[in-house]
């Protein structure tokens, strides 16, 4: 097909195509001609796949291409820890009864629509049925505390914002993964390999906050100093042109 025909049949602009052909989203197309390029059914199939990531699942581009670009040694070999994610759910996942997102939203004193914009996001996973898992119960919950102490759609935050942060844990947690399938699971057991991962999302986890906190006081710290440069700097303005008024 043509660009025109991959246009319309994907929804994608031709600029937006030629940028993911550059980042190497997209294959080169076949040109038999200078000025003529011919597009497969591979090309039109990874348009509407990005386009599913971006706007269902709010993954960045960088993800979206390690996706595309294969998995590090290890990771899908079937005799590598073969039973590693029962094992750590087991260790990981609390007990309890999956409850309706709804009634338990409703009973939290959620508002409707942030528990949606919350699920559109990708941030709460109701199964068929409309229930929720217990680690997503506290993942809703901490959602409800944020807007009870003000962070709400009325002030610009909606539980759609959440989705940039499951996108950055999304591409932490798979970065984190392929490089302990690469270079740890080949050299210990299974059950050393579900200690070590146990321990290590818990440190990770506390790491994660002091780095956000750290960065967050260091910015608004630079915040203040640039504030105070450019109070500075005005002052000095002013300054000077009273002196050229004076004058």
């Amino acid at each position: 097909m043509r660009m025109r025909e991959l246009e319309r049949a994907s929804g994608v602009s031709r600029e937006t195509i030629r940028f993911y052909i550059r980042e190497g989203l997209l294959p080169e197309p076949d040109r038999t001609h200078r000025n003529s390029a011919t597009y497969s059914d591979e090309h039109l199939a990874r348009l509407l796949t990005i386009r599913r990531l971006k706007d269902e699942r709010f993954l960045p581009l960088s993800v979206i291409r390690s996706l595309f670009a294969g998995d590090q040694p290890g990771w899908l070999e079937p005799q590598m820890l073969p039973e590693i994610d029962h094992l750590l759910r087991a260790r990981l996942d609390a007990e309890g009864e999956r409850l309706d997102a709804v009634a338990f939203a409703l009973a939290n004193g959620a508002d409707p629509d942030h528990l949606a914009d919350s699920i559109a996001a990708g941030v709460i996973a109701p199964s068929a049925d409309g229930t929720i898992s217990p680690r997503d119960q506290r993942i809703l919950r901490l959602l409800i505390d944020a807007a009870k102490v003000g962070f709400t759609r009325e002030r610009g935050y909606a539980g759609t914002d959440m989705g940039r942060v499951a996108a950055v844990m999304h591409e932490l947690a798979d970065i984190e993964l392929k490089e302990f399938f690469a270079n740890v699971a080949p050299h210990v057991g299974e059950l050393e390999a579900v200690d070590m991962a146990e321990r290590g999302i818990g440190i990770l986890n506390q790491l994660m906050a002091e780095l956000f906190t750290r960065e967050v006081l260091a910015l608004l710290t630079e915040r203040r100093r640039i504030a105070n440069d450019n109070r500075s700097a005005e002052a000095q303005g002013a300054g000077d042109a009273q002196d050229a008024d004076q004058a």
